[in-house]
């Protein structure tokens, strides 16, 4: 009688086909992993914008007024220079007291003796999307949040919009020698004509002192603008920005071209923006030119 020997394991052609199939469900399951993935870090990014807004409205019950997107000062020699952001003006409302109560608010953010409190890392004002190791050598953290308070004219030419008689959003530095100014700080809820839930009040500039292009692309270190950027501080006046001219390409993109002060996010396709009402909305970077100016300015009547 010829005695069967029961087969254990697995023959070549057997491995392969497994291993083929396991290969394959990877690829299948991997960007789908990604795309949660990013959703998780775009709702904390959403989060984050949402703390902020709710910091400003803090802020306003306290001192009746929003708070300026910059202070500055005059030198002996009459030249005005920067003082301090507007997030050094939040972390008390962010839970970030010690770190405040370091800063001389009398004295320029970077001088030394105020460097205890800006050299601190603060949470809230990362994107999550954006990497963690963002400081260089200058030893001072990023913020991916910014305050964008002006289309200026050479913007509003490239992109053909309709004349308005505002060009601002709500938030304001304390002084500005631009005549494309209408409004002046402190500004007060009264002064935002259009409504608070359709005029934008916080913007994305994320990836900076890195220097990211369209598609997050990393762009070249050693090309102008180099890397680091510059004015990409939590702490610094100059992380403020507006939108120029120089940000709008032919095409009439004005978002996620670039992020040296500019509207740029890392999550795909756009951006978040924060609203006077505390609510945080994620538009398209294809967003229609005259719809973003709609709901950039705040008392255009428009």
């Amino acid at each position: 009688m010829i005695e069967r020997r029961s087969r254990l394991g697995f023959t070549l052609v057997e491995l392969l086909v497994v291993i083929a199939i396991i290969g394959t469900l990877t690829g299948m399951m991997l960007p789908a992993v990604q795309s949660a993935r990013e959703t998780a870090r775009r709702m904390t990014c959403t989060n984050n914008l949402r703390q902020i807004g709710l910091s400003i409205s803090m802020y306003l019950d306290v001192l009746g007024c929003f708070p300026p997107t910059k202070t500055t000062y005059l030198t002996d020699t009459g030249v005005r220079r920067d003082r301090h952001n507007i997030l050094t003006f939040l972390l008390p409302y962010l839970e970030q007291t010690n770190i405040y109560d370091q800063i001389d608010l009398e004295r320029p953010w970077s001088l030394a003796a105020n460097r205890a409190g800006t050299r601190n890392r603060v949470p809230v004002f990362l994107c999550p999307t954006a990497s963690s190791h963002r400081i260089f050598d200058r030893e001072y953290y990023p913020t991916d949040y910014a305050t964008c308070y002006l289309i200026r004219k050479a913007a509003r030419t490239k992109l053909q919009l309709a004349e308005r008689n505002e060009w601002s959003s709500i938030l304001l530095p304390d002084e500005s020698s631009s005549t494309e100014f209408h409004r002046r700080a402190p500004v007060v809820p009264g002064q935002v004509f259009d409504g608070l839930s359709n005029s934008m009040m916080f913007f994305e500039c994320a990836g900076r002192p890195c220097k990211y292009l369209r598609n997050g692309r990393r762009g070249n270190p050693k090309e102008t603008p180099t890397e680091p950027l510059y004015n990409s501080e939590w702490a610094d006046p100059g992380s403020g920005f507006v939108i120029d001219g120089i940000n709008v390409t032919d095409t009439g993109s004005f978002m996620n071209n670039c992020n040296n002060n500019e509207i740029f996010s890392l999550h795909p396709g756009g951006a978040n923006f924060l609203y006077g009402d505390g609510s945080v909305h994620f538009h398209s970077e294809n967003i229609d030119p005259e719809f973003f100016a709609t709901h950039f300015t705040c008392a255009a009547g428009d």
